[in-house]
């Protein structure tokens, strides 16, 4: 049996990361409380995307604290939309990118890259390689376990870090 969960990302401009982080971890705590382990967790980026911009990169950031080092071996970093390659070589290109820069502290982790190649045969791989038992992510253990509020956790301070930082640009600006 599998349960699919599509959670907002952290760059949805109608609403705050703060209200979507809360959403996410809500809904984490709820599910660890009542006994649901999670299988895995896949991150989905689309390989047209010319660029990471600074806030993808705080999103990812965000996204490794609530996952946490001790589950990165069950998070599948999947690139998308390769059907829509017009050349080759810069999709390539973006890939080592990725690995090499933004994704490297996950994969060094444990993570996994793959390519959802737009078939069904190719989401079930990606579902399929995620294994065996589920274990708790590293936000519903400090939720839960530690009993620490959201804004305690490593995603919580993160996400307060990136905001002070954005506040500090501000004034600068000025």
């Amino acid at each position: 049996e599998y349960i699919f969960v599509d959670t907002p990302g952290l760059n949805v401009l109608n609403r705050s990361a703060r209200d979507i982080l809360h959403t996410i971890a809500d809904w984490l705590e709820r599910k660890y409380r009542g006994g649901l382990l999670l299988t895995g967790v896949i991150y989905t980026h689309g390989i047209t995307e010319r660029q990471m911009d600074g806030l993808l990169c705080e999103n990812l950031d965000i996204f490794s604290c609530i996952c946490g080092d001790k589950v990165a071996g069950r998070v599948r970093l999947v690139t998308t939309m390769w059907d829509r390659v017009k050349d080759p070589q810069d999709a390539e290109t973006m890939v080592s990118q990725l690995e090499r820069n933004f994704w490297k502290p996950l994969l060094d982790a444990g993570a996994r890259h793959m390519r959802f190649k737009n078939s069904k045969q190719s989401a079930w791989d990606i579902v399929k390689d995620l294994g065996g038992e589920g274990e708790p992510l590293l936000l519903q253990r400090e939720l839960v376990d530690a009993g620490r509020t959201l804004y305690e956790t490593f995603a919580g301070h993160t996400l307060y870090l990136q905001f002070q930082k954005f506040l500090q640009g501000e004034v600068e600006a000025h």
